[in-house]
C-alpha cells in the first residue's frame, strides 16, 4: 500500500524566507537597496485604472480576451489545468528596507483580497503568517539564483526546466505547484528534491508515494510532465482534480526596474503572485501591468497599474470552476472577463 506522508508546507514555509534572507546576508553585491526609501502610500486601487477593453466591439473583445486568457495562465505541465491559490497566500519581502517592504506586501494582499484570492484576515497583511510568496528585491539577481540552484532548488519550482535558474526579466518568478484531487483519481507525481522534502516536508525523500501539502494537494514534481489525468468518471468535461499553487519564489533585479516607481513594482509582482503567466514578453491586444517591462510592446504606452484587463482576469481567475478540460477552463474564464469589462 502506498504511504502519504502529511506535512503541511504552510508550517514550514517560513524556512524560505530565512534562507534566502541568509543568501542575502552571505552572498556580498546581493543586497538590495530600496527602490523608494519613503514606500509612500499606494495611490493606485485596483478600480482606477484606465478604461480601454469596454471600448472594443464585443467579437473583438471575447477574441483578445481569449488571448489574453492564454498568455496570463500557463497552464500546469503535469496535469494540464489552469491553477491558482487555495491555501491562504502570504507575501515576504527581502531587500528593501522595513517600509518599503511592508508597502509591497501590503500591496500584493490588497490585489488579492480585492480578486477573491485566499490570504489572512484583514489586518495580518504577511504578519504572523507562514510566507509562501517570497519576493526578492537584489542588485546580482544571477548570483542569487546561482546560490539556490546549487542549495534550495526547490524555490525555483514545479515541472520546469533542467537549468532554469537564468535571470532572463527584471521581475521572474518560478512556482511550487500541487494537485488537489477530488474524487477516484490518483495523481503519481513522485516525489521532489530532497532538500525540499527535507525542510518542507520532514519526512525522507525515498518514501514513495510523493510528498502532500497541507490542505490535501499532491505536489507536482520539480521535473517532467508528470502524470496526465483522464478525468472523472462519466464526465467529458470536468477532471476531478485541479492544480494549484503552493508557493512563489519572485526575484527583482533593482538594476533593471530603477525608472520604475515601487508602486508599478507591486502591481507587477501582485500580478505574477496570483497567477503562472506563460509569457512575460508579449503584448497583447488588450493593456496589462505586464507590458511594463514587455520587450514585445515596443513604443505602445505602458501601463503604471494594473488595468481593467487584470483585475477582470484575476477575477475571472478566482471565480471559474477550475476542474474542467483545459478548454473548457479558458472558455470560462474568457466569459467571465467579457462579461466584467462590458457590463453585461
Amino acid at each position: 500500500m502506498e504511504r502519504r506522508w502529511v506535512g503541511p508546507i504552510v508550517r514550514a514555509a517560513g524556512w524560505a524566507s530565512l534562507l534566502v534572507g541568509a543568501m542575502l546576508s552571505a552572498s556580498p553585491g546581493t543586497a538590495a537597496q530600496p527602490t523608494d526609501p519613503s514606500a509612500p502610500e499606494n495611490s493606485h486601487s485596483v478600480a482606477e485604472v484606465q478604461v480601454t477593453a469596454s471600448k472594443l466591439d464585443p467579437r473583438t473583445l471575447e477574441r483578445v480576451a481569449s488571448q489574453f486568457t492564454k498568455s496570463h495562465a500557463a497552464a500546469s505541465r503535469s496535469v494540464h489545468q489552469i491553477g491558482r491559490w487555495r491555501m491562504d497566500l502570504c507575501p515576504g519581502v527581502t531587500g528593501l528596507q522595513p517600509a518599503a517592504s511592508a508597502f509591497v506586501a501590503r500591496r500584493v494582499t490588497q490585489v488579492a483580497r480585492s480578486v477573491g484570492a485566499p490570504i489572512r484576515a484583514a489586518g495580518q497583511d504577511g504578519k504572523g503568517c507562514a510566507v509562501n510568496v517570497n519576493i526578492v528585491f537584489t542588485a546580482a539577481p544571477q548570483q542569487l539564483l546561482d546560490h539556490v540552484a546549487k542549495a534550495y532548488p526547490v524555490l525555483l519550482g514545479s515541472s520546469r526546466a533542467p537549468g532554469d535558474a537564468v535571470s532572463r526579466h527584471p521581475i521572474q518568478s518560478w512556482y511550487v505547484t500541487g494537485t488537489s484531487v477530488d474524487g477516484p483519481n490518483e495523481i503519481a507525481t513522485g516525489s521532489l528534491a530532497p532538500m525540499f522534502v527535507k525542510l518542507q516536508m520532514g519526512v525522507d525523500a525515498s518514501t514513495p508515494g510523493g510528498a502532500i501539502a497541507a490542505d490535501g494537494a499532491r505536489v507536482d514534481p520539480a521535473y517532467g510532465p508528470g502524470f496526465t489525468g483522464f478525468g472523472r468518471t462519466g464526465s467529458y468535461l470536468s477532471k476531478g482534480f485541479a492544480s494549484e499553487l503552493l508557493q512563489v519564489f519572485i526575484v527583482v533585479d533593482t538594476g533593471k526596474v530603477a525608472g520604475d516607481s515601487l508602486a508599478s513594482i507591486s502591481d507587477y509582482i501582485a500580478m505574477l503572485a496570483l497567477t503562472r503567466m506563460d509569457s512575460l514578453d508579449g503584448c497583447n491586444e488588450l493593456s496589462s501591468i505586464i507590458d511594463l517591462l514587455s520587450s514585445g510592446c515596443g513604443d505602445r504606452h505602458k501601463p503604471d497599474a494594473l488595468t481593467e484587463a487584470d483585475t477582470a482576469y484575476l477575477k475571472a481567475l478566482y471565480s471559474s470552476d477550475l476542474e474542467m478540460n483545459l478548454n473548457v477552463e479558458q472558455g470560462d474564464i474568457r466569459d467571465r472577463m467579457v462579461k466584467a469589462i462590458s457590463g453585461r
